[in-house]
């Protein structure tokens, strides 16, 4: 079926995926820390801001500078998309801390902080087209496995029906019972690792796309490193290309 998409930001990425994100959809994007969730979710928001889509950024545990700051050491400039207001940032992290520090002044608990993230969605303006929610972790923390459900599908449903291409960031948990609930009720699931080759020595990064509806799919990992511009893919099929390579050379 010929379904629209957004583009990722990373051209071998596009490819792999017909051409980028489906549209108006949720996809989920986990894997441990360091592993480059936040840099792909870079990308996208660089890539829709430029092509002219109003987004929606909403931090939950780093503060708008340190993420900026970030950004910038793999050469991306959101400042220009910040001050035409095509790139909106929700500081939840801010929020968050302040709503910590006068808990702890009236000596309540913090288990209530999260509890707004449903009415921080429905908020959202109806012009944006993109969304990145970086990341669920806080929602996965304070919550239960049933409440954490609930909060996820009703927040999955709201962007839905606002019509946004949204990318959910998410660690994985040691049960990763939460993980697999967010899975199941995304359109499309990437998963991020990092490793170390047992030959070698070295440290890799891979990328693997177990689901992505009304895509073609090959199941097989993508190694790629993050470089000074940021996320790069190794050239798709290159292990079928060496084996074409060598052959050729022995005829």
């Amino acid at each position: 079926m010929e379904i629209n998409r957004v583009p990722t930001g990373i051209n071998e990425l596009d490819a792999i995926l017909e051409g980028g994100y489906p549209s108006q959809q949720g996809i989920l994007i986990s894997g441990p820390p360091g592993s480059g969730k936040s840099i792909l979710a870079t990308h996208f928001l660089y890539r829709s801001c430029k092509d002219g889509k109003k987004c929606m950024l909403m931090l939950t545990q780093v503060n708008v500078e340190s993420y900026l700051e970030q950004a910038l050491s793999i050469g991306i400039d959101f400042q220009a998309c910040i001050d035409k207001g095509s790139l909106l940032i929700k500081k939840s992290f801010e929020t968050r801390t302040n709503k910590i520090y006068n808990a702890e002044r009236h000596g309540t608990g913090i288990g209530f902080l999260e509890k707004d993230c449903v009415q921080n969605v429905l908020e959202i303006p109806d012009d944006v087209e993109i969304v990145v929610i970086d990341n669920l972790d806080m929602l996965s923390l304070y919550h239960s496995t049933e409440e954490f459900a609930d909060k996820f599908f009703t927040i999955n449903d709201i962007l839905f029906a606002k019509k946004c291409t949204t990318l959910f960031l998410i660690g994985q948990e040691d049960s990763r019972t939460k993980h697999t609930i967010a899975q199941h009720t995304s359109f499309g699931n990437i998963e991020l690792y990092t490793d170390r080759d047992s030959f070698t020595g070295r440290g890799m990064r891979q990328m693997y796309i177990p689901k992505m509806r009304c895509t073609y799919l090959s199941l097989e990992p993508l190694n790629f490193k993050i470089t000074k511009e940021g996320i790069k893919i190794e050239k798709i099929f290159q292990r079928d290309e060496i084996i074409k390579d060598a052959l050729g050379a022995l005829v």
